[in-house]
């Protein structure tokens, strides 16, 4: 069902991008993005119920100082973390849920709450003028057609980030049904299951077999000059410039150690992460693309982005000055 359908509807953006382009004949061929911008996401809308969180903790006058103490008395804020989770904390990243308890919640409205709300670059009155625009260029009938193709675009442009989130959900239902049955495995005696992979106990419920450990991989060290890469080129995602601190987003445990103002480094921008997004100053993925989920959700919040970048999370660690470049595509590292 996703490759079939969802996949191929995703490539609407692309396709409605050429056709503006033809029509329009902008200055900036990305510009089709702007008005494509403007459409609510369920990554968006989440993070806007974590700001609200935060705007309530920075207009509460000694809020801030009880949660620090982990004192959590404040109705209003904890039935609002509660909304959250029973809305949100099913959306996992990797083999971990990241915000299903309210410790963890509230420990980044916590860092959201340190830094001024973040400010959407798409203001509704520049999307209502690039579409007045585009349907300037057509007449009558051709009209009513332009009207059907942005629709469909922008229901393709929500599509391709959504489905991220609910494919997400899937997993977590997946993960808990593991969880389980590993619990069930174990009190029945017949196996211990330790730290298997999700991969070996699906292939044993297939094979009704019990299940078998994987192999370990041996490893060898490898000695002699490390590679310090100073200035690395992929492709401009997202515009803007901005200086920072990388940190470095490998496991799911690195998201707790993110605060404002870092660049975010990974190898891909999960649904399940897309929650410190308003606390990055840029953004640098390996993978490449205008249309990916790290870059949509960048533009969304005026974030400069790059992807493509190879090699992202190892040439980068945590720790290292960044520059990063969204106008050229250009991250410079020290």
């Amino acid at each position: 069902m996703y490759w079939k359908e969802f996949i191929p509807f995703a490539h609407g953006i692309r396709l409605f991008g050429v056709f503006y382009n033809d029509t329009v004949s902008p200055s900036d061929p990305y510009e089709f993005m702007e008005l494509l911008g403007a459409t609510e996401m369920e990554s968006t809308e989440r993070n806007q119920m974590l700001e609200q969180m935060a705007l309530y903790i920075r207009t509460n006058s000694g809020l801030a100082d009880k949660l620090k103490n982990n004192i959590y008395d404040d109705e209003q804020l904890m039935k609002e973390v509660h909304q959250f989770i029973e809305k949100y904390g099913d959306i996992s990243f990797g083999t971990s849920y990241c915000l299903s308890n309210p410790k963890s919640v509230i420990s980044l409205v916590m860092e959201l709450a340190l830094q001024s709300a973040p400010k959407k670059r798409l203001k509704t009155g520049n999307v209502e003028a690039l579409k007045n625009n585009y349907l300037s260029h057509f007449q009558d009938e051709q009209r009513t057609y332009a009207v059907e193709i942005l629709d469909l675009a922008r229901a393709s442009y929500q599509m391709r980030d959504n489905d991220n989130v609910y494919l997400s959900r899937i997993k977590t239902q997946v993960l808990q049904a593991v969880d389980l049955y590993k619990i069930r495995l174990e009190k029945s005696g017949k196996q211990k299951i330790g730290n298997l992979d999700i991969e070996n106990i699906i292939e044993s419920l297939h094979e009704n077999e019990s299940v078998q450990k994987p192999h370990s991989e041996r490893t060898f060290d490898q000695t002699g000059f490390k590679m310090k890469a100073r200035q690395i080129v992929g492709q401009p995602a997202g515009p803007g410039i901005a200086e920072g601190i990388a940190r470095v987003i490998i496991d799911p445990s690195d998201l707790s150690e993110f605060k404002a103002g870092e660049i975010l480094i990974c190898d891909a921008i999960d649904p399940g992460m897309t929650f410190v997004v308003p606390l990055s100053a840029a953004i640098v993925e390996r993978r490449g693309g205008m249309l990916i989920h790290g870059a949509i959700i960048a533009r969304e919040y005026g974030i400069p982005c790059v992807t493509g970048i190879p090699d992202a999370t190892t040439l980068i660690q945590s720790g290292d000055e960044v520059t990063v470049d969204g106008y050229l595509g250009i991250v410079i590292v020290g």
